[in-house]
């Protein structure tokens, strides 16, 4: 599984359902999908309903409201409360000391947590492209990271679509800075972008192609139909689960070979490791 699905952080029926879904985790939003009015129940609601249907195994994040807000530090007490996986941080535009910071001070009144915590901002401007490696580093809390494509194209003036479906170098020039960047700070590998449109699935697996082959652990979705799309594309197949296994025993004994015509040498090497750990850790 390799996807990460939003849902309304107060909308109980679809946590529910989505705990059922074959999707990587959930993440629930307390930020675009909630009314400015509703965000203290919202908060109530999400707690009553991670508490009733919580599944073991299935991640669990919380999108808060963005650091530019007065709701993100009560969407961070209350997140705390559920142990969740991670914290998505939307509008990262700048260091997340703050973010540190408060959490610090949770502690200091409340007592240590007994959880790891960690952030995962969401790049969704120019100026967080631009100063992408020093938003990523400005927290040891940061495990991974994703591209918010529907408002880096507001704030560029242009439309998704525009960015998203047309052959833009934006597409592909930001998932690139982002995975060398990542990859750069030791970070987990990026989720890709969600895709706003739900009735073009082959659209959807063209884009999601774009993620996978710049080495994306996954991607965010908005909607159950797009799970099957998403994870087809990032499965890997038995047969490439074969072909690297069977590079690994050819390579036992020997420093550089040649497999079907193609050399194998010490990075074909690890990536058959990598393979073959992420085929048996799916199939655990």
């Amino acid at each position: 599984m390799a996807c990460l699905l939003f849902v309304p952080a107060h909308d109980e029926r679809k946590l529910q359902k989505a705990m059922q879904l074959p999707c990587s985790g959930v993440i629930l939003d307390l930020e675009d999908s909630v009314h400015p009015l509703q965000k203290q129940a919202a908060r109530h609601a999400m707690l009553e309903a991670v508490g009733k249907h919580r599944v073991a195994g299935k991640r669990l994040y919380v999108r808060i409201n963005g650091l530019h807000t007065s709701y993100w530090q009560d969407d961070v007490s209350s997140a705390m409360r559920i142990r969740p996986d991670g914290i998505v941080v939307p509008k990262a535009e700048h260091t997340l000391r703050t973010l540190d910071e408060y959490v610090k001070t949770l502690q200091a009144n409340q007592g240590p947590l007994d959880f790891p915590i960690h952030w995962l901002p969401l790049l969704e401007t120019a100026t967080a492209i631009m100063d992408m490696e020093a938003i990523l580093a400005s927290s040891p809390l940061i495990s991974a990271a994703a591209i918010g494509m529907a408002d880096l194209a507001l704030d560029l003036g242009t439309s998704w679509e525009d960015v998203s479906l047309a052959p833009s170098p934006l597409l592909v020039s930001a998932r690139e800075k982002l995975a060398l960047v990542s990859r750069k700070l030791h970070l987990s590998p990026p989720w890709d972008s969600v895709f706003m449109k739900l009735d073009d699935p082959e659209a959807l697996r063209k884009d999601t192609q774009i993620g996978k082959r710049l080495g994306f652990q996954g991607k965010h979705v908005i909607h159950p139909s797009q799970i099957e799309v998403v994870n087809d594309v990032y499965r890997i197949s038995e047969a490439e689960y074969t072909k690297a296994k069977d590079i690994l025993a050819a390579m036992e004994d020997n420093g550089a070979l040649q497999m079907d015509g193609q050399l194998v040498d010490e990075p074909v090497l690890q990536r058959a490791r990598q393979i073959v750990a992420r085929y048996e850790e799916m199939h655990a």
